[in-house]
């Protein structure tokens, strides 16, 4: 049995933040199906949607016909869950809001992933990852601007998917509620509370902000004892903050004497005269490679790592300890071929998590679907012709990349 072993989520998300969350659910054993628009996902033709899709099945609909709408209430009614990342409204005009689904199925568990929120003054608007870095303020601390460097974005996607998990928490809050109440409920989460979640270290006392760990100006930490420093040949991260962290790094690296300095005596002296005492490291720290340091400093008991060159994922992806660890995952993908991503993110003792298989084509699913719904084969086959209903079929590749 799996953790969520006989949930039913349907997912009529898009892009990243939607859809990011009913596969996570789905890797802890819930049955996802997906329902795409007949003309594909609009992320398809990105590389992400490969990183938010796997194990779901997939049915492509067009809601915006009355049979199409049909199909997608009978899978309403057999949910547990629905899903989506539509802005406000939109979801109203399809016939699949809150309301609608809970006539069709009383108890159900309603989520919507906005960009800003349920309500208020950018309610009825769309938004993107980028809008909800800046609008958290993460852009400026990426940037060390208080340093006078410039804003930085960080990286694709931050704010989706710490949107889409606070999604999956919520979701599982609200299951639990409807299994011992019978009372589903609607609940919702946006960028911007993803946003929260890394500018989290934030808060006012008495209106006054309190300091919190800002990056340097090289962007390349917070402190001299916990950040990157360059080598003969790469970098390495340490991360040595408390005092027997400080004497090992110091027997380390020779430099025994900053020990006995006053300046650097207590944690908060050695971040006060950071600056010099990074001074000292700097050159140090070049005069050996970064597998050399690292294996000093791994004797040494000394916090730290080498910053690895993702290369499109490959150094995560193929080392053999995250393989022994199951944080990778390998399938055989109908159009891409062999593909590899990372793989179950919880690990359980008597309720194991399952990576069900790679991302669906659009409407690989939509046939055996709509037999299991109760559609007969001619009925199928009438509505695949009137472009109610997509299958791939063999001008698939045409027509889509994924």
């Amino acid at each position: 049995m799996h953790a969520l072993e006989g949930v039913l989520l349907v997912d009529f998300g898009q892009y990243l933040a939607g859809p990011f969350g009913p596969m996570i659910i789905g890797d802890l054993g819930a049955d996802v199906i997906k329902v795409e628009p007949v003309a594909g996902d609009g992320m398809r033709l990105g590389k992400p949607f490969v990183g938010c899709q796997r194990g779901k099945r997939d049915i492509a609909l067009n809601l915006k016909t009355p049979e199409g709408l049909e199909v997608a209430h009978k899978l309403i009614e057999r949910a547990d869950i629905v899903h989506h990342n539509m802005t406000a409204g939109v979801a109203k005009k399809l016939g699949i809001a809150y309301g609608d689904c809970k006539r069709l199925n009383p108890d159900i568990v309603y989520c919507n992933t906005y960009a800003y929120g349920f309500e208020g003054p950018l309610a009825h608007f769309g938004g993107l990852d980028p809008l909800y870095q800046a609008v958290a303020g993460l852009e400026y601390e990426a940037g060390a601007v208080h340093h006078g460097n410039e804003p930085l974005y960080y990286r694709f996607g931050m704010t989706d998917t710490a949107n889409a998990m606070l999604s999956v928490v919520g979701c599982l809050a609200a299951l639990y509620h409807q299994r011992r109440t019978g009372e589903g409920q609607e609940l919702w989460t946006s960028l911007l509370d993803g946003g929260a979640v890394f500018a989290s270290d934030a808060m006012l006392v008495d209106g006054e902000p309190v300091p919190r760990p800002r990056l340097d100006k090289e962007q390349r930490g917070i402190d001299a004892l916990y950040r990157l420093y360059e080598t003969q040949d790469g970098w390495i991260q340490i991360a040595a903050f408390r005092d027997h962290d400080f004497s090992a790094l110091c027997a380390a690296l020779k430099l025994e004497h900053l020990v006995d300095d006053d300046r650097f005596a207590t944690m908060r002296s050695r971040h006060e005269h950071q600056d010099t005492l990074a001074a000292e490291l700097e050159p140090r720290f070049r005069t050996r490679t970064s597998v050399s340091w690292s294996y000093a400093l791994d004797e040494a008991g000394v916090p730290n790592e080498i910053p690895l060159d993702p290369k499109g994922g490959e150094a995560m992806l193929f080392d053999a300890d995250n393989v022994a660890l199951g944080l990778t995952a390998e399938y055989e993908h109908p159009v891409l071929g062999r593909l590899r991503q990372f793989g179950e993110l919880i690990d359980f003792s008597e309720t194991p998590g399952r990576i069900a298989g790679p991302p669906p084509l659009v409407g690989e699913h939509t046939r055996a679907i709509m037999e299991w719904l109760g559609y007969g084969g001619d009925r199928i086959d009438e509505l695949k012709a009137a472009g109610v209903v997509y299958e791939p079929d063999e001008h698939y590749t045409e027509r889509f990349m994924l």
